[in-house]
């Protein structure tokens, strides 16, 4: 028989698989990649490309946009520090950014909304679920954002570590470029290392944009796969036919709660300045993003990146 703490080892095990294929249950992944592909349980050094996984930055979608180009087993996401990519051999290194005051209200729904399973499941147990004894998250996102504002919770910890079981809204794309951990990320201060995130978004090999996902795809398919689809020249009748991948946490709420920009001014002034970072991160993460896609254009000869485009990107 197997000692007592083998056995609690291999329950343990047992458990954490459990949790893992529970916590991505929610994800409507419309292709064969298994229920757990959004993440990478163990690490994989010989993966040709690495995703950070930044939360509520696309990544579910983006790993199997990217697990369609090279095969899932070539891909390493998990959510954890950039600098990781660093310590390892990968031929390609994949961020995404998204609009910040997007990004914070995203956080917010993704809490409030508590529709994912995994999440569901792992707040439930902590009794912190809407009627449970230890839920704490604001009623709504302006009372979050204030109570952020007026009381931060600085520290190191995740979010089902959180008081309220929810995400850190202070710049937390600048934070996961800046920081410098093997484990998963967990930090939340008011500021990050910038410049180390600004060096860091320059030095991955891919630069995505949530607010250009379909240019972003394309990205991916000339950098990875040395080629473009029909669907990539956006003065063709052919870029209509892109159907973009949407995997979600089943928190995509479709405008049915609104949108921060019905929010008070103040709230959103005080998302602007929670995330200074972030909005810098974002506004040079669009421009080496332009920069690339232009390259890609001339490479081809296509356009990718329409001029209407471009100037939503470079207006947010």
């Amino acid at each position: 028989m197997l000692p007592y703490r083998l056995k609690l080892q291999a329950l343990r095990a047992l458990q954490t698989a459990f949790l893992l294929r529970l916590a991505v249950a929610g994800h409507s992944i419309k292709s064969d990649l298994p229920l757990w592909a959004c993440w990478d349980r163990e690490a994989k050094d010989e993966a040709k490309v690495f995703h950070l996984h930044t939360p509520k930055v696309a990544g579910c979608s983006v790993v199997e946009d990217l697990s369609g180009m090279v095969g899932r087993d070539e891909v390493y996401s998990q959510e954890v520090c950039f600098s990781y990519s660093s310590k390892r051999s990968y031929e390609n290194t994949v961020v995404m950014v998204r609009e910040p005051r997007a990004h914070v209200y995203s956080m917010y729904q993704f809490c409030h909304l508590a529709l994912d399973p995994g999440y569901r499941f792992m707040v439930g147990k902590r009794q912190g679920l809407k009627g449970q004894a230890n839920y704490h998250l604001a009623s709504s996102f302006s009372e979050w954002i204030n109570e952020w504002y007026e009381s931060p919770r600085w520290g190191n910890y995740d979010i089902y570590e959180d008081y309220e079981f929810c995400y850190c809204p202070y710049n937390l794309q600048s934070s996961r470029l800046a920081c410098n951990s093997e484990v998963a990320a967990k930090y939340c201060y008011a500021t990050a290392d910038f410049e180390k995130a600004m060096k860091n978004i320059h030095s991955a090999t891919i630069l995505g944009v949530v607010e250009a996902y379909h240019e972003s795809f394309c990205l991916f398919s000339a950098q990875l796969l040395d080629s473009l689809p029909e669907h990539c020249d956006c003065e063709s009748p052919a870029w209509s036919s892109y159907v973009e991948t949407n995997v979600s946490h089943r928190d995509h709420f479709n405008g049915t709660v609104g949108s921060i920009y019905d929010m008070p001014k103040d709230i959103i002034q005080k998302v602007d300045s929670m995330t200074q970072e972030d909005r810098a991160l974002y506004k040079a993460g669009v421009e080496r993003f332009i920069v690339d896609i232009n390259k890609v254009e001339v490479r081809f000869g296509k356009k990718i990146l329409c001029e209407s485009q471009q100037l939503k990107l470079q207006a947010a």
